[in-house]
């Protein structure tokens, strides 16, 4: 795979705390994900990194590359995936795959995966047999509501847990979860759902973590973050707390932690929430998925999350992001990232082994083509700061959709720590690559702090 260099840039931030400047953010590498166009206009990036692969997944493909060139190795369309896994032929979502979702579990070094159907909204879940995601895949259709779904997924050491939503009118009890023990849902023959469980009526963007701590308790808990998602306000976060008991699990009532200040989160009816782009390029929703807690990370004690924001009506789109100490609920740090000019949207987070804060996103501006940022918190650094953005993976175009004042971008991106090397993070984002009418694209680009300040130029191929 051919690479082209690039320069990289610094972006000029406006952060709500002081901003660290001890070391840089390094770029390691970069290459390009997924092209669209897919069976709707969302993108819905999704995407998780394992030993040897990366893996989109995506409402129009399932694409799995060599991490260490970017080269494909297989492509499947949704409904090609869903095919393949066994039992064959009967956990086929109809009429499409949607809100599709991909992580990989260093600890039982499977991948799972999760979507849904949209004419027959049944939820279904795959499983890896191994490592590999080239290799056989294992499923069972899911007992979560049977609505557009908004799927998540999140695992550690005890047990897997999976989101959706529910139907229900109040977003303070919009979502269901269903758990399932760990050995259950990576047992040899496929997913045994016999000791899984529901826990119905949560808040809606509930998300469960990614928690990849091998000495975790039997008893320690599963946990859920989501945030505020009503009103057009986000002032204060929700934690519930899973814990299981001889194959059986329990759920806390939510413990509400409140944020500093409250934050403004439009939605879809109002342009308040809109990213610009270069002409031609319509206006990027920014307001629906956008605001919504996508991203949830456990590390050290702690529970992170961010999710897209505006510090007032009258400013640009911004990334909010946040640690919470899991034992107490106590707030320990929160931060908010926007520019005076420049756009940034659908954040994701993870945190490295180090404790060290990584967050990519979509840039963009009037004058900037949407592209791949990423940002650092270090450990060490001051409570609330983040240095600045970098631009990871440049867009080159606008993203094209003839006739349309404004489009949604994307409900989701994807950041993770590398398995094989827990120094590194690795991020998923949407960006313009692309003047083909509604051929939406994706870049991989991973990244860690520099002691030096110096990084690998590189850009993805074309």
């Amino acid at each position: 795979m051919q690479r082209n260099r690039i320069n990289l840039t610094l972006a000029f931030t406006v952060v709500s705390f002081v901003t660290a400047s001890a070391q840089d953010v390094a770029i390691v590498d970069s290459f390009s994900g997924n092209k669209g166009p897919g069976w709707k206009q969302t993108i819905d990036v999704a995407g998780s990194v394992g030993p040897d692969h990366l893996v989109d997944f995506d409402v129009a493909s399932f694409v799995v590359h060599d991490k260490s060139t970017g080269r494909v190795l297989k492509k499947l369309s949704s409904r090609e995936f869903w095919q393949q896994v066994e039992p064959l032929g009967q956990l086929i979502p109809e009429a499409n795959a949607n809100d599709a979702r991909i992580i990989y579990d260093p600890l039982s070094e499977r991948w799972f995966a999760c979507a849904a159907g949209t004419t027959e909204p049944d939820c279904f879940l795959a499983v890896s047999s191994s490592s590999n995601p080239l290799e056989t895949w294992r499923g069972a259709k899911l007992p979560l509501p049977r609505i557009n779904p908004y799927m998540k997924l999140g695992v550690d050491r005890n047990g897997l847990s999976v989101c959706s939503c529910n139907g229900h009118p109040e977003m303070s009890k919009g979502t269901n979860c269903y758990v399932l023990p760990k050995q259950d849902a990576i047992a040899d023959g496929g997913p045994v759902l016999t000791r899984g469980q529901t826990f119905a009526k949560l808040q809606f963007s509930t998300m469960p973590a990614m928690d990849p701590d091998p000495d975790k308790a039997a008893n320690a808990p599963m946990i859920l973050l989501a945030n505020q998602f009503f009103d057009g306000a986000c002032s204060e976060l929700y934690i519930y707390k899973v814990i299981w008991s001889d194959g059986q699990a329990s759920i806390s009532d939510a413990l509400t932690v409140p944020l500093s200040r409250n934050y403004l989160t439009p939605n879809n009816t109002t342009p308040a929430m809109e990213a610009f782009q270069p002409p031609p390029g319509p206006k990027l929703r920014a307001g629906g998925g956008g605001r919504r807690l996508d991203s949830v990370f456990v590390h050290g004690g702690s529970v992170f999350g961010c999710n897209g924001a505006k510090r007032s009506i009258d400013s640009r789109p911004g990334v909010l992001w946040y640690q919470i100490r899991i034992s107490d609920g106590k707030l320990l740090q929160e931060g908010f990232v926007d520019s005076p000019d420049r756009d940034f949207i659908y954040p994701s987070i993870a945190v490295n082994a180090h404790g060290n804060i990584g967050i990519g996103c979509t840039g963009s501006s009037q004058t900037e083509f949407p592209s791949v940022y990423v940002m650092m918190h270090a450990a060490n650094d001051p409570p609330g700061t983040m240095r600045k953005p970098v631009q990871a993976v440049p867009g080159t175009t606008a993203y094209h959709y003839n006739g349309q004042r404004s489009v949604n971008w994307s409900h989701y991106s994807a950041t993770c720590r590398d398995p094989s090397n827990p120094s590194l993070l690795w991020t998923l984002q949407a960006y313009g690559s692309s003047t083909v009418d509604r051929e939406w694209c994706t870049a991989w680009a991973a990244f860690q702090l520099s002691a030096s300040g110096s990084s690998r130029e590189i850009s993805p191929t074309r």
